[in-house]
């Protein structure tokens, strides 16, 4: 019980912030527009990692989602007139470069991390958790180290690169390799859960991988949508922690029902 109201208090804080900072930003005298899928994807999250936190076979599964949430929170922050800590007394700012990365763990945690101890909190194979983490950490690195937003050799709006100067191909190439080699991981983890589970184990993978088709659908017909719908990776994120939080609360029950 105890662990379940950290868990919403933590998340109920972090919704409480949102429309703190949304109106700090347009209430501030250099006004900013906070984007709407931002501000949907973090309260999302926040909200989906309390409640998979509500048991403990998923609390792991809670944790993660809850840190997105909170990391979303943080890249929200990130946006405030306010919060200016230059680095070079002309255009790198801190803040701008945490906002420019912060967003791959907030979005690649819950589609690899979470999803390889996927439903029970336990991985199936250590190794997927192993290569998660890994692609986390990497592609973070990558991108908060490249030479952004200009390619011209100047250091743009990101103080790291005035300081590393990493040539950006090699990372880029290990990277995707290393993200590649954990998606096919994962996925070979779900194969496992299903091949050796019940069927009180074995319907709750279907939520994650109905969240993944509506993704490939949501991105075939983007083109036709207006133009205020969000791209994919707004989109996808939240839709997959609502579907991880939704399949790992049930299970215990299902669970009961169906033993001897």
């Amino acid at each position: 019980m105890w662990a379940s109201l950290r868990y919403w208090g933590t998340a109920l804080l972090g919704l409480a912030a949102l429309p703190a900072i949304v109106t700090q930003a347009t209430d501030d005298l250099i006004p900013v527009r906070v984007p709407v899928w931002e501000v949907l994807r973090a309260g999302v999250m926040l909200l989906a990692g309390a409640w998979a936190g509500g048991r403990a076979q998923s609390r792991g599964i809670g944790r993660i989602l809850l840190l997105s949430g909170v990391l979303g929170v943080v890249q929200l922050m990130c946006e405030l007139p306010g919060l200016v800590i230059v680095s070079d007394g002309t255009a790198a700012s801190w803040e701008e470069w945490l906002h420019y990365w912060i967003w791959v763990p907030q979005v690649m945690a819950p589609l690899l991390l979470a999803t390889a101890i996927f439903p029970d909190g336990r991985p199936a194979l250590p190794m997927a958790v192993t290569f998660s983490i890994l692609a986390i950490v990497m592609t973070s690195f990558t991108v908060a180290t490249y030479n952004w937003p200009r390619s011209d050799g100047g250091a743009g709006y990101n103080p790291v690169f005035m300081f590393l100067r990493l040539p950006p191909y090699p990372s880029i190439v290990i990277t995707l390799v290393i993200v590649l080699v954990a998606a096919a991981f994962v996925l070979a983890s779900l194969v496992i859960r299903w091949k050796a589970g019940e069927a009180a184990v074995r319907w709750p993978l279907l939520y994650p991988l109905a969240a993944l088709l509506f993704g490939i659908v949501y991105a075939l017909l983007h083109p036709a949508l207006p133009a205020a719908a969000g791209d994919i990776w707004e989109v996808l994120p939240p839709v997959y922690c609502v579907a991880l939080a939704l399949a790992v609360r049930p299970l215990p029950g299902i669970r009961r029902l169906r033993s001897p």
